[in-house]
């Protein structure tokens, strides 16, 4: 199965407009996955509710759409603004009249999010239920599951790069795994290690050996890509079985965070080496797929608890290497 772009059916007034507006930005080179999808068709949604069917966008409209609804947090106000502004945009340039396109709004929404970082006694208790799943009901769908995890933790993979790879992706001789077109439409190769290309061989002998090249290697029915919502729903799922506590201020972890946990282990392992940072951490921003050094270094300045003395390391051996600015890529 090659991959896809389906998009769900739109019914309200934008029904023919929003899958020409993501097929627009596709073109551009932006990636439009199934979360800016699913906000556009709730946008679309919102406005057929209210009984609008024409294209048009009043900034009473926007005010209600962009406004915050209890117990949300700030981000998700953020993340419809940017959906409907976008959209907006690309109706003026269109030639739409009647388009409020937010111009004026000029609040700033609060990014305090910290990551969370597994301990190495919790990602054992994960991979151990894991591994029960497997036992007690063998079959695809916990092989599959127990698949991704390893690419995730094993790699530091995006979620959404594991959802996206096809068997001819995978080198399974020298275990060269090639991401395509990531984030920023950046790509890389990332190498397998000895202990998971023997996993990812095992599981394409017993589940993929009569798929074509273009075919995915998770795939979910009728060899479509693999679920998000399955993933999600699975991974929350997988938490509670291995008695995972939720992060201190009382919500679930992120499946995002295992790639954090991936990172800092290995600025650990760096740390432990006495590797140069000056030299090594270029090489783990290339190899996470950061389009530059400041998104893997933002991992040193919100996690420091976690690794003791990095920064200072790297402040007293190079100077000035890591500018100390604000912001970042917490889903880098």
């Amino acid at each position: 199965m090659k991959k896809g772009n389906e998009l769900p059916q739109f019914t309200g007034p934008f029904r023919e407009l929003i899958p020409a507006y993501i097929s627009y930005k596709r073109a551009q080179g932006y990636k439009i996955g199934d979360p800016i999808v699913y906000r556009l068709r709730e946008m679309d949604l919102f406005f057929k509710d209210r009984g609008i069917m024409d294209i048009r966008i009043t900034r009473e409209m926007y005010e209600e759409w962009t406004s915050h609804k209890p117990p949300e947090k700030e981000q998700n106000i953020q993340k419809r603004r940017s959906a409907i502004c976008g959209f907006a945009k690309y109706l003026v340039s269109c030639g739409y009249p009647d388009i409020y396109t937010g111009q004026d709004d000029t609040r700033i929404f609060k990014r305090d999010f910290i990551p969370y970082v597994f301990t190495d006694e919790e990602i054992c208790r994960m991979f151990r239920v894991l591994q029960g799943y497997c036992e007690k009901s063998p079959g695809y769908e916990n092989d599959a599951f127990r698949m991704a995890m390893l690419l995730y933790y094993c790699c530091g993979f995006r979620k959404s790069e594991v959802l996206d790879l096809l068997m001819q992706d995978v080198d399974f001789q020298t275990g060269k795994i090639c991401i395509l077109n990531g984030k920023n439409d950046v790509s890389r190769i990332v190498v397998a290690s000895d202990t998971l290309l023997l996993e990812l061989k095992g599981y394409r002998d017993k589940y993929l050996s009569f798929e074509k090249q273009e075919d995915y290697l998770l795939q979910g029915m009728k060899g479509k890509r693999y679920g998000e919502s399955t993933l999600y729903n699975r991974f929350h799922q997988l938490l509670s079985d291995a008695k995972i506590p939720p992060r201190k201020d009382g919500g679930r972890q992120r499946l995002h965070d295992i790639r954090h946990t991936f990172c800092v282990r290995a600025l650990e392992q760096m740390q432990e080496k006495s590797f140069d940072l000056y030299t090594s951490l270029p090489l783990l921003s290339r190899y996470l797929g950061h389009k530059h050094i400041t998104e893997t270094e933002y991992y040193l300045r919100l996690l420091e608890e976690h690794f003791g003395g990095i920064l200072e390391q790297s402040d007293s051996c190079h100077p000035g290497i890591f500018p100390k600015e604000e912001g970042g890529d917490i889903d880098g």
